[in-house]
Parts: structure tokens; C-alpha cells; sequence
């Protein structure tokens, strides 16, 4: 029996060309937060706790991966999800990318992809001042 062969997409995107695009993501999310809190409407607090959870989550996924490489103990992936609810997820985004870090794992990617909605609906309330009406 024949297999059919695999389609390709016409116009593949580099793993250098996703590196550039989750880094200007990346980028520009952070650059949004600032604007948002130079115009007053979020905390400049919140600004550094995404930056600061950002970084941790990345050293986390890296620690991880170090261990699952020596065959050590391993991170839970709860606490990977908890991490980027809590507003890491540009930082596990990057990780995963870099460090080509739980990226085969289709259930891992959808419970990371919610964490971020999450996290973005989170943050969108807090930036309405808790009235949703006035974004």
C-alpha cells in the first residue's frame, strides 16, 4: 500500500524566522505594558511583576530541561502552567521556542495556550479598573 505524500506548506516558516517573531511578540508585549502604564491605566508594579515572573519562568523551563536531559528530578507541569497563569507565559513562550522545550506535547500546548487567555483576561480587567464596559 502506498503512502500519500506529506504535505508541505508552500511557504515554510524557519525555526530562525519563528525565533524573530516570538521575540518581537515578546517585545512588543512588554512595550504595550509600558505604554499602558505611562498613560496611567495600569501599575507600574504589574509591569515589573510580568518582567520578573517572565525571567523566573524561563530559568524554571531551562532547569527543567537540564534535568530531563540528566534524568533528574523534573519540574511538574503544573507548576509550568501555574507560572504562566500567573503572567509567564511570554517567558515559557520563549523558553519553549530557545530551548525547544515542551513543544511535542500536544495536551501540554493547549493547557499553556488557556493559561495565556487566561492571564490575557486577567490583565484586561485590571486594565479596565474592573468595568469591562470601558475597554
Amino acid at each position: 500500500m502506498k503512502k500519500s505524500p506529506i504535505r508541505r506548506s508552500k511557504n515554510p516558516v524557519s525555526f530562525q524566522q519563528k525565533q524573530k517573531q516570538q521575540l518581537m511578540l515578546a517585545f512588543g508585549f512588554y512595550a504595550v505594558l509600558i505604554v499602558i502604564a505611562a498613560m496611567g491605566k495600569l501599575s507600574w508594579s504589574i509591569v515589573g511583576w510580568y518582567a520578573l515572573i517572565g525571567a523566573v519562568t524561563y530559568l524554571v523551563y531551562a532547569k527543567d530541561k537540564q534535568a530531563a536531559q540528566q534524568g533528574r528530578w523534573r519540574t511538574p507541569e503544573s507548576t509550568l502552567h501555574l507560572l504562566s497563569v500567573l503572567g509567564g507565559w511570554v517567558g515559557a513562550m520563549m523558553a519553549q521556542n530557545y530551548l525547544r522545550h515542551k513543544t511535542k506535547k500536544s495536551e501540554f500546548r493547549l493547557a499553556y495556550y488557556l493559561t495565556v487567555i487566561v492571564n490575557l483576561a486577567v490583565l484586561l480587567y485590571l486594565i479596565s479598573g474592573g468595568d469591562i464596559s470601558q475597554l
